[in-house]
């Protein structure tokens, strides 16, 4: 409240004015004439009293007057406050564009400075590159040089080192030839024990491969109602010994009772026969065998 008094001293003294000025016309407007009543309730006539027409007339103009004082008070207040906030709406708009255009000068001030910068590290850059182009032309020339020098005397070691080379060649060729022919004569005998030991080892693995098929095909079980003619393709994971690890069919027979009875089979049949050889276990690690009872 007391904020608003101190902000608008003007509009509110018109307030008060207006206040006081209402507050006179009601005291002047009531009758102030004590009322005598008789104690013992008896009638006493009433004095009538002939009030002047002009009294009355001058003060309902005085009235009127003091109303018009009070609405042009109450107008002067408003007008007031309307000129008081016009006049700071204006300031605060010139402030605006005063900020603005410092502002506006302040942007142009710092790109012209950008600007002038600019230009100077492009020439301080171009002198840079003038420099380093001459020194560069200035290297690349003595480079050119030097290499024509070191080209000259590449070529006279170059021909002296190819007729060295010429001779050693003819030298290493008889050796390698040689060498090579010793080469082919032991790849030829190599080749030929390797396949005598895969033949071997084929025969011994076949052979073990047939065991394993007659173990798996002795502790199978017909299933009853089982076709004839079934067979299936079985995958068989070994570890050493022999144990079987896993069992998966991988070609069904369309009978899952057939397949069912072949996978126990060969459970039943672990630990299968291995060769004694160790070496060759790699071979039997995971066999794929086609079961087709007899």
């Amino acid at each position: 409240m007391w904020q608003a008094i101190r902000e608008n001293p003007r509009a509110v003294m018109y307030a008060v004015v207006m206040h006081l000025t209402l507050l006179a016309l009601l005291i002047f407007s009531l009758d102030w004439t004590p009322k005598v009543s008789h104690p013992l309730g008896i009638n006493v006539p009433i004095k009538a009293q002939l009030v002047d027409q002009r009294q009355l007339d001058a003060r309902e103009q005085k009235r009127q007057a003091e109303q018009r004082q009070a609405e042009e008070a109450r107008r002067q207040a408003e007008l007031a406050e309307q000129h008081k906030v016009e006049a700071q709406r204006k300031a605060e708009q010139e402030a605006k564009q005063k900020a603005e255009q410092v502002a506006k000068q302040k942007v142009e001030a710092e790109r012209k400075r950008k600007a002038e910068l600019e230009a100077k590290k492009k020439a301080e850059l171009e002198a840079k590159q003038k420099a380093e182009q001459a020194a560069k032309q200035k290297a690349e020339a003595e480079h050119k040089r030097k290499a024509e020098l070191a080209a000259k005397r590449k070529a006279e070691a170059e021909r002296k080192r190819k007729a060295e080379l010429e001779a050693k060649r003819k030298a290493e060729a008889e050796a390698e030839s040689k060498r090579r022919d010793e080469q082919a004569l032991q790849s030829q005998l190599a080749a030929e024990q390797e396949r005598m030991e895969a033949g071997r080892v084929q025969g011994i693995v076949d052979q073990y491969i047939a065991y394993i098929q007659d173990r798996i095909q002795r502790s199978w079980l017909r299933p009853q109602g089982s076709a004839e003619g079934l067979s299936c393709v079985v995958q068989v994971s070994l570890i050493p010994g022999g144990d079987v690890a896993r069992v998966q069919i991988v070609r069904g027979s369309g009978d899952p009772v057939f397949d069912r009875s072949v996978e126990t089979a060969v459970y039943k049949a672990s630990p299968l026969p291995l060769p004694p050889d160790a070496a060759l276990f790699k071979h039997f690690r995971t066999l794929r065998l086609i079961f087709k009872p007899t």
